[in-house]
């Protein structure tokens, strides 16, 4: 009895809580510290996000110009064909046959994205919205390079193969651009156009369906390309909305 009584049990009893409190302050510590790490990890990433999809809307601008100008070419084209513009002026038409040649190919800025999403980095964003439209942002790039990639069969299994019959393509076809690895596709050489031998190749069902088609296929282009630059920008407000929030 007398030893239970010994026993400094308010001492104790302090004793252990301040042990349970400094335990809980130092997990307390180590979560604050890991937010605060994370905070600023998230930052980093938004603000080289936000980059690269400025970036890319540049790059979408430049593509949706190009392909407004082949659809008001084939338009121009079909005006002629049906006989309401000028045809006389032959040099305009051969720019707007010569226009059908033309396919813009758009790479888009990826290494950021890809590099968070295959790390798992993503997962650091807080907002929910900004990490849906994120995780959205690689069907909407697929879906749009389908849409170019359809410029690209359209010469090569349409227009090529009508025009390899008709005329010498290398009086209209372009000659290429260096590629991005600095190596350039053989030079070839022009021969002067045959005016008539165009004007005869163009005077076809055939042909007034092609210029059809390829209208079809700008607009399309265009359209599509307006609306992942609408997405972008959209996520491009999001990722600046965040990084105001943060501060």
């Amino acid at each position: 009895m007398s030893e239970n009584q010994n026993i400094p049990w308010k001492r104790i009893a302090v004793e252990a809580a301040a042990i349970v409190a400094s335990i809980l302050l130092a997990f307390a510590i180590d979560t604050w510290w890991d937010n605060r790490n994370e905070t600023i990890l998230e930052r980093e990433l938004l603000a080289v996000l936000q980059i690269e999809f400025k970036q890319n809307v540049n790059l979408l601008r430049d593509a949706s110009d190009s392909y407004e100008t082949q659809y008001l070419d084939a338009r121009n084209l079909l005006a002629y064909l049906d006989g309401t513009s000028d045809s006389s002026n032959s040099a305009e038409l051969e720019r707007l046959v010569r226009s059908l040649w033309e396919a813009k190919s758009v790479h888009l800025e990826t290494g950021a994205y890809d590099a968070a999403a295959a790390s798992g980095d993503l997962r650091l964003i807080s907002d929910n919205e900004l990490r849906s439209h994120l995780a959205a942002w690689p069907s909407y790039v697929t879906e749009w390079a389908e849409e170019e990639a359809g410029l690209f069969q359209y010469r090569r299994n349409f227009l090529m193969p009508y025009m390899f019959g008709k005329i010498r393509t290398r009086t209209i076809a372009p000659n290429y651009a260096p590629f991005p690895d600095g190596q350039s596709p053989p030079r070839i050489p022009r021969t002067a156009l045959d005016t008539d031998a165009l004007t005869a190749s163009i005077v076809s069902v055939e042909f007034d369906n092609l210029v059809t088609l390829r209208a079809q296929n700008t607009w399309f282009a265009m359209r599509d390309c307006e609306t992942l630059i609408s997405r972008a920008t959209k996520i491009i407000n999001l990722i600046q909305t965040n990084l105001d929030g943060q501060r």
